[in-house]
């Protein structure tokens, strides 16, 4: 869908200063040197075992409000994407996240689309502000935490390892440092048993096998659809979304200057993202940002697009494509052009910069 009074605020993130090296995991023997070698990741952030999701989360979205200068008691939605568990079971950590934003005025939500969720939450935060007269303010915020001993950071899927922590926009119908030209979202429901293979719902199980293997399980889904058609049609929604959503912001992907891509390895993502796109490398794209954070589950494009932010690599007129790809399956692709580099840099004007978010707080922004 075409936007016009939607505008990028602020931006936020929430990232461990700790982190594991691809070099000191294979060592470790944590991690194949083939799959390392394919995937030219660099390292992962990996949160202290005092942190929580729901706390990186809320973290982030402090520092979003806070760089778009407003006010979270005016916040009119607030969108929580998270695609692992939020810790306990039963209870609603989108509260939380809301009462420690000091948005308690605002439309809250969990929103889940697997690693798609953060755009997917976007949308759903644009959809809102258009049709609640008087809205004009909303946040998205994700995060993830991929510990053992149920999930193993380094041999869980193939192709893609995974990294710990929180990002954040704030988006204004009142203006902001970038404008959100489009959004458009595509959906292929046919591969949802890629993630679930042979296994059946029902209620919580205790005893499944840990930690959690997503390989195995997109190995039992190749055995009802041929691998090539899983190819196709994942080139084909995503092919769909970007196109539709480039086409209708008047900006070709081949001219745009920042491209924010899924958090996946190097292979993965020209088989999966690059080659679809009929891009040749990673120029103008978030790779190296990528591969030495991790994938982020939900919230791989609102990092990317902080650290763009963070890093001062904005300028006006500039085009930046965001591209999610979630689970389920689902694609999504923004588009936004820059009005003004936003007026913050790297580390600065953080909230609480040392503080690691536990769950724990009971924190407003300053």
């Amino acid at each position: 869908m075409r936007w016009n009074d939607i505008h990028v605020a602020g931006t936020g993130a929430w990232l461990p200063d700790d982190h594991v090296t691809a070099e000191q995991a294979v060592a470790d023997g944590d991690y194949g040197a083939d799959e390392a070698g394919r995937s030219e990741q660099l390292r992962l952030t990996v949160a202290p075992s005092e942190a929580s999701t729901p706390g990186m989360a809320a973290a982030a979205a402090r520092q979003a409000l806070w760089r778009a200068g407003a006010d979270p008691g005016q916040v009119d939605a607030l969108y929580y994407s998270v695609l692992k568990h939020n810790g306990i079971n039963v209870a609603n950590p989108t509260s939380y996240v809301q009462r420690e934003t000091g948005s308690s005025a605002a439309f809250a939500a969990e929103v889940r689309a697997g690693s798609n969720g953060g755009l997917a939450a976007l949308e759903l935060a644009c959809d809102r502000l258009s049709a609640r007269p008087g809205a004009n303010l909303a946040v998205v915020t994700c995060a993830d935490i991929w510990a053992p001993p149920h999930f193993d950071r380094w041999r869980a899927d193939s192709g893609l390892v995974f990294g710990d922590g929180g990002s954040a926009v704030a988006v204004s119908t009142r203006g902001g440092f970038a404008r959100l030209r489009s959004l458009v979202t595509t959906q292929d429901p046919e591969l949802e048993g890629l993630h679930r293979g042979d296994d059946a719902f029902g209620d919580f199980r205790n005893d499944a096998d840990h930690p959690i293997d997503l390989y195995r399980r997109a190995q039992e889904f190749l055995t009802r659809m041929p691998k090539e058609e899983l190819w196709k049609r994942g080139s084909a929604g995503l092919h769909a979304a970007v196109s539709q959503a480039t086409q209708e912001a008047g900006v070709d992907l081949a001219s745009a200057d920042h491209i924010v891509l899924p958090h996946f390895g190097a292979h993965l993502l020209q088989r999966q993202v690059l080659r679809p796109l009929g891009l040749t490398d990673f120029t103008r794209t978030t790779w190296e940002f990528a591969r030495r954070v991790g994938h982020l589950g939900a919230g791989d494009q609102l990092a990317g697009l902080n650290h763009l932010a963070e890093s001062g690599a904005l300028r006006a007129g500039e085009h930046i494509v965001l591209v999610g790809v979630g689970g389920g399956f689902n694609w999504s692709c923004a588009v936004l052009e820059v009005g003004e580099t936003p007026g913050w840099t790297q580390r600065e004007n953080h909230p609480h910069p040392t503080t690691v978010p536990t769950g724990e707080e009971t924190g407003t922004c300053p």
